[in-house]
């Protein structure tokens, strides 16, 4: 059968050419490679495509997942076709046209996810910049994070081809590196050559298609109204970044401006948890889910995704600012273990992208927020841990991170050497937070005096002789740290800058918060134990009233346990002067309780914790026998007007016939002029006795003090009880 033209057309059929190529049997048009001495056909070599004749024939297998597993030499030389000068004539038969448009389809679909991969390794987008920045070839890989192990000499640089991960973010410290490191180290001098280029071979080393993880299909993010949106945005940064520094303001105001959050889903469910978080700042009705103002944030945060979906990727900055956002929402409600684990998955992330190491390049926006984010992690990691029992996720041996740069937000951007630097004279709210950071070792330390879960197979007979050297430590650790407080820090209940004095009161309260921990494990051992806690809670609770006077701050968990530890001290102290017919002004001591009970009834209007340690405060007060000495001053309180409770306290039936607590008339969004504020005469004395137990601790003879005996009582019953009453009132 001889050739025929396939404009030949008799009687509505064509006949076939046996010979031709794909492309002219495709196209319905004349191959001529039979005349052209096998040669590619001229209609190939016009369109400059390969040719069957030019190219081995390859069986003809069944056209089953076609589709599925492409051919994309064959996609690229239909698009070159498609997109050539010459006209393309799309096939007359629907099956053939179907296919092309489902391959091009399916080959624009693996060009977008590599496309995206690029973009993610290329740009920096955790900036909240809404335009990414360029990352160019030879640029640190791990955003400037180094290990100590990496020079600039030509091994390191062989070291960087050997990187096993994907993502040029990524970091990597392998042991299998420093392996490879040593070998060509100890053959450097043998004549071994470490400028070669490392072999890698594409399909061991690229993700490849079928292992990328489809993203669930999520539903559109649903904002606040324009005007209450702008208002959250900016409680957040009035309320909660002067103590708990995680953004950089005119970066992430740029970023809503332009929209951002209507196109990157990561920055759009971080904006909806800040939201969430203010929320409990604001008296307006639209935060609400229920009609308790308990319910309040919960519409935006439970649009939020904490854990990536997909780990093919090095995780960006919003997707760690998101879920550190997350945490500090979930922590202080019922579901407080939740955020332990997310704790834990935050810092795996940051440690991922390097941020737990210290950074040799010069400072930049996206890189002090890394910092940023990481302190912050690694403080709710370790305040966690305390409250809850629970072993760290991260110890200061796994990390040399540097402290954020002490200068505000508005003199990062600044042009030329002026960058990152603080003016002269100009007091910065980010000392705070660094002055805070560093009670974090201190913080640890106590953690692992309190938290050890490995018991001792053989007793030890120097056990108590270390525990007593570990408290001296933790108090001259202690002292120092109180001692180098900046001045515009130190405490003055008279201030006038209403941001320094909060960020005073938080320091003090988590330094009496950890002079009772310290502390808490001699309480029924030594004598002196239990007078420096009970200084502690004085001054921690009249502090704390100060505090919540001025304004209203939501406060984290840590700081409504020291309220609450606070009240404990003194209700044991108060138990233990009743046994022991001490001289104690109890009347006066269990007004403190109250007060303490005040303040936590204060917050459980939008904290679900604080009405927890309002319950554990009050079964202490049972198992104590002090509820009519707790009735008869709540008595003496009656006479101040009683506003709207919340129903968790104010509405409840108590046995034993004691009262629930009353609240101040401004006790949620009515501050108290700043000039009335009166010094309590608990604050200067409490100090005083506490620096004078200081220095006179460190030189005691600890193992000749006389342990504690309650003739009338069983001090280890009554401590056991009050254990109960604290594991079981342990959110679940």
């Amino acid at each position: 059968m001889s050739d025929v033209d396939s404009n030949d057309i008799s009687g509505g059929s064509r006949k076939r050419q046996p010979n031709a190529c794909n492309y002219c049997r495709r196209r319905k048009v004349r191959c001529d490679s039979a005349t052209r001495g096998g040669e590619a056909c001229s209609n190939c070599i016009s369109m400059k495509i390969d040719c069957l004749h030019t190219v081995p024939r390859k069986k003809r297998g069944p056209p089953a997942g076609r589709s599925a597993q492409l051919k994309s030499d064959n996609i690229k030389a239909l698009t070159e076709s498609i997109l050539s000068s010459v006209p393309f004539n799309l096939p007359e038969n629907k099956t053939e046209l179907q296919q092309i448009l489902r391959e091009l389809a399916s080959y624009i679909r693996i060009l977008e996810k590599q496309l995206a991969m690029v973009q993610m390794s290329s740009s920096d987008l955790g900036n909240g910049s809404p335009e990414p920045i360029p990352v160019h070839a030879g640029e640190s890989s791990t955003l400037g994070f180094q290990d100590d192990h990496d020079d600039t000499d030509e091994l390191s640089e062989t070291l960087k081809k050997l990187q096993f991960s994907q993502s040029p973010e990524r970091y990597s410290a392998s042991n299998r590196l420093m392996l490879i490191k040593s070998g060509i180290a100890a053959n450097q001098g043998n004549g071994m050559d470490t400028n070669q280029d490392v072999f890698k071979r594409p399909v061991f080393w690229t993700i490849q298609p079928w292992q990328f993880t489809n993203e669930p299909q999520l539903p559109p993010l649903i904002f606040p109204p324009q005007d209450l949106l702008d208002r959250l945005i900016d409680l957040w940064f009035v309320k909660s970044q002067p103590y708990f520094p995680l953004f950089h303001r005119p970066t992430f105001e740029r970023s809503v401006i332009s929209g951002l959050h209507y196109h990157d889903r990561h920055f759009g469910e971080t904006l909806l948890a800040m939201c969430a978080l203010s929320a409990r700042h604001s008296d307006d009705p639209r935060t609400l889910t229920h009609e308790s103002a308990l319910s309040a944030g919960f519409k935006w945060m439970q649009q939020v995704h904490p854990a990536p979906t997909t780990f093919s990727e090095a995780p960006s900055l919003m997707q760690v600012q998101k879920l550190i956002l997350y945490v500090m929402f979930m922590q202080t409600t019922s579901m407080p273990y939740s955020s332990l684990g997310l704790t834990g998955l935050g810092i795996r992330l940051l440690q991922d992208v390097g941020a737990h190491r210290k950074k040799s390049t010069p400072p930049t926006v996206a890189g002090e927020l890394w910092k940023r984010a990481f302190w912050i992690l690694n403080y709710i990691d370790l305040s966690l841990s305390l409250n809850l029992g629970r072993p760290r996720a991260m110890t200061s041996d796994d990390y040399d991170a540097e402290f954020p740069i002490e200068c505000d937000d508005e003199y990062w951007e600044q042009s030329g050497e002026l960058a990152f630097k603080q003016p002269l004279g100009k007091l910065c709210q980010l000392s705070y937070w660094i002055h805070m950071l560093k009670l974090v070792g201190i913080l640890e330390t106590v953690q692992r005096a309190t938290s050890s879960v490995r018991p001792r197979r053989k007793p030890d007979p120097d056990a108590s002789f270390l525990r007593q050297q570990a408290v001296i430590e933790i108090d001259k650790a202690l002292g120092a740290w109180l001692e180098n407080i900046p001045a515009q820090l130190k405490w003055d209940p008279q201030r006038q800058d209403t941001v320094s004095f909060h960020q005073s009161a938080m320091l003090y309260i988590m330094y009496f918060f950890l002079r009772m921990e310290t502390y808490r494990n001699g309480l029924a051992t030594y004598p002196t134990s239990l007078e420096v806690c009970v200084n502690a809670a004085h001054s921690c609770i009249h502090i704390v009233e100060a505090h919540c006077k001025r304004d209203y701050l939501s406060l984290g968990p840590q700081m409504l346990a020291a309220i609450a530890n606070s009240g404990i001290v003194l209700l044991i102290n108060i138990w233990k002067a009743k046994r022991l017919g001490l001289d104690l002004d109890i009347d006066l001591e269990m007004g403190d309780v109250v007060k303490c009970m005040l303040q936590l009834e204060r917050f459980e209007q939008r904290i679900q914790l604080a009405g927890r340690l309002w319950d554990t405060l009050l079964n202490v007060i049972f198992i104590s026998g002090l509820t009519g000495v707790y009735n008869l001053v709540i008595g003496k309180q009656s006479s101040q007007p009683k506003p709207h409770h919340s129903a968790s306290a104010s509405t409840m039936q108590f046995d034993h016939a004691i009262a629930p607590t009353s609240l101040p008339s401004n006790s949620f969004h009515d501050p108290v002029s700043e000039n009335s504020i009166a010094t309590s005469p608990y604050i200067g004395p409490a100090l005083g006795l506490i620096e004078a137990d200081f220095t006179t601790t460190q030189q005691q003879d600890w193992g000749s003090s006389d342990t504690m005996d309650i003739s009338q009582g069983n001090w280890a019953e009554y401590m056991e009880s009050v254990d109960e009453v604290l594991r079981s009132l342990k959110p679940s």
